[in-house]
């Protein structure tokens, strides 16, 4: 699963309403940031803010999944934090 993807499934579930408020508040970046970078080409720092943003809500399943991608991009597999 993508970035671009928890942001759907967090937006279906009524937690953001648009990319700019889950750039602040779910990556804890600037509110253009996921249009400038592209959700699924977001930082380690980023992905580790919405990990922790997911579990501060209650999203245990979207947070299992940035955790995934999160050791995937510590372990040098940048390949595997940008595919689903």
């Amino acid at each position: 699963m993508t970035t671009r993807r928890i942001y759907e499934a967090a937006r279906e579930r009524g937690l953001v309403r648009s990319g700019r408020q889950f750039s602040t508040e779910f990556l804890g970046m600037a509110s253009n940031y996921a249009a400038d970078t592209g959700f699924d080409r977001c930082s380690p720092a980023a992905l580790l803010n919405l990990h922790r943003r997911l579990g501060e809500v209650g999203q245990a399943d979207l947070q299992a999944i940035v955790g995934q991608q999160l050791l995937g991009v510590e372990a040098g597999d940048c390949g595997s934090a940008t595919q689903a």
